[in-house]
């Protein structure tokens, strides 16, 4: 681990090889959507439609469709996730009907796991399809929605675009859409989620993918064709430290304070014998990089020993970085590299003094979601048998439920206490 001050690097010219690396980057992406979608339908159809009807409303461990199953050692299953956590997590698609069909509510205080129509989550190419706001949860929907995340009173609809980004400022969100009367300029503005009138419209640096990544502390974080920047109205692009052109493919997550993201990263496919799934395409990065936009500090760790890089789920699609910006979850590739095998670790934010540390019995295969408890104390993720595990931070221990976890397109996690 290795920390120094940030540089601000000047960005530099268009080169036409960039291009056609975030061209490919993009396209492999929105097939590995489908495939994470399709793999959640398929898998969860069986798992957690299953358990609505089952003894105690609890779905059993299933395996996905079309995945061989490896043979594992025989883990003993942790007691059961307390109801002290205080957490519901939502899964999407949760494969009820036709693709892409409803949400899957798992209560983890009451033991419940129930079928919801809501959030109505659209099948698109969109990036977020849904972020978290406060106690609010915004989605691609009939444009850009917004419900409460209990999911009780109606959804109401933002604005008629999709594109959309979380907000540095409490409460808000970005919208973006083609500025009116050219071809490719982009123009953003914020709303308030709960109702209210929206901010001017501000048209963004010419290039700038959409949507924006998100809001933070230091400027909208946007992609460009030199890679990752920081961007104020009025202003200039200040480059990420050592982003490369592509970089959006390497991203871990954004918060209003921190941009972790990945560099020295490579393209890797799977092998045909490949457990997860033949020819997926995923990235591995050599070092894993924290920018804290408060104190300037840049924190470089290394891919774990052992491991062949760590892998970016990308920003916008899960959920990496603890409520409180103190840890951050992320994977790293174990080997084979062809097997499309990961293993998930932690890594200190605010007081780095050791290495990441792995998350026990994290073993999983590619694109598995993670999510954290509301006040950050608990990190739900993939455990042993492809159920929904629980790891408390501050003890190290460890509790397990029976739903099928962690392959769907979105897993967010709510306080299952009204506000």
């Amino acid at each position: 681990m290795k920390t120094a001050p940030a540089r601000w690097l000047p960005g530099t010219g268009t080169q036409p090889d960039a291009l056609i690396r975030e061209a490919r980057r993009r396209q492999r992406r929105r097939y590995l959507a489908v495939g994470v979608a399709m793999v959640a339908v398929l898998g969860s159809a069986a798992g957690v439609a299953a358990g609505l009807h089952g003894p105690g409303g609890r779905p059993g461990p299933v395996s996905h469709a079309g995945s061989r199953v490896a043979p594992q050692r025989t883990i003993p299953t942790p007691p059961p996730i307390p109801a002290s956590v205080d957490t519901t997590v939502l899964f999407w698609p949760a494969g009820f009907g036709q693709c892409c069909g409803a949400t899957a509510v798992d209560n983890l205080t009451t033991g419940r796991v129930t079928e919801s129509r809501e959030p109505d989550i659209s099948e698109g190419d969109f990036q977020p399809l849904l972020t978290q706001v406060g106690r609010w949860l915004v989605y691609a929907g009939h444009g850009v929605t917004a419900i409460r995340d209990d999911l009780k009173g109606k959804p109401h609809v933002l604005a008629p675009t999709y594109a959309f980004a979380a907000s540095a400022e409490p409460g808000h969100v970005w919208l973006f859409r083609v500025r009116p009367g050219t071809q490719n300029r982009l123009e953003a503005w914020q709303v308030p989620v709960a109702g209210g009138a929206p901010s001017p419209p501000v048209t963004l640096p010419a290039g700038a993918y959409m949507p924006a990544i998100r809001g933070t502390l230091a400027g909208l974080l946007l992609q460009l064709p030199q890679g990752l920047a920081l961007w104020n109205p009025g202003g200039k692009p200040r480059s990420l430290p050592d982003s490369p052109p592509g970089g959006i493919s390497d991203g871990f997550d954004a918060s209003a304070r921190l941009i972790a993201y990945g560099t020295g990263c490579t393209s890797q496919v799977t092998a045909p014998n490949a457990l997860f799934e033949a020819n997926a395409g995923y990235d591995t990065c050599q070092v894993l990089r924290i920018l804290d936009l408060v104190t300037g500090r840049l924190t470089s760790y290394p891919a774990p020993p052992g491991t062949a890089g760590w892998v970016p789920n990308g920003f916008d699609l899960v959920s990496a970085i603890a409520p409180g910006d103190k840890m951050i979850a992320a994977y790293a590739a174990t080997r084979p590299q062809g097997e499309g095998a990961v293993r998930l670790y932690l890594v200190p934010v605010r007081d780095p003094s050791g290495p990441p540390r792995a998350v026990p019995s994290s073993a999983a295969h590619l694109f598995a979601r993670t999510a954290w408890s509301a006040n950050g104390a608990w990190l739900f993720y993939q455990g042993a048998g492809g159920n929904l595990w629980a790891y408390q931070v501050s003890s190290g221990a460890v509790r397990a439920s029976g739903t099928s976890c962690c392959g769907y397109s979105v897993m967010v996690a709510a306080p299952a206490s009204p506000s």
